[in-house]
């Protein structure tokens, strides 16, 4: 045998045995970029479906809520009363503070926060 088939062989063993230690090497280093790369895109994910959700959410509780206002109006109208009682009846009452109340700024903030809450004013008696 001359010394470049010797050479020849001896490089094909060694392509042999050492290939698939080669590929089990390549495999675990492309595993970890494969992964840290769907990594940020199953956060992306997750994070708007999550942001899907609550609006879906929402959504219903705006519906639910409406739904109700609605039936509410509807029961109003169903009574044949005075327009000026179903006025009132959908008007909620003002939140009342006395002067003294309203220079405290803790309790006017609660209370005008109350207000826009519930759909109606802050009114500022006398003593």
């Amino acid at each position: 045998m001359s010394d470049d088939d010797n050479n020849d062989r001896l490089m094909a063993q060694f392509i042999e045995k050492a290939t698939p230690k080669l590929l089990e090497a390549m495999q675990a280093s492309l595993a970890e970029k494969i992964e840290e790369q769907i990594g940020g895109l199953k956060q992306a994910s997750q994070k708007m479906l999550d942001e899907i959700k609550d609006q879906k959410r929402a959504a219903a509780e705006q519906a639910t809520k409406d739904k109700g206002e609605a039936d509410q109006f509807r029961a109003l109208l169903s009574q044949r009363s005075n327009p000026a009682d179903i006025n009132a009846a959908l008007t909620p009452d003002p939140i009342r503070l006395t002067r003294v109340q309203a220079r405290d700024p803790q309790l006017y903030r609660r209370a005008k926060a109350q207000a826009e809450k519930t759909g109606t004013t802050v009114e500022i008696v006398n003593d």
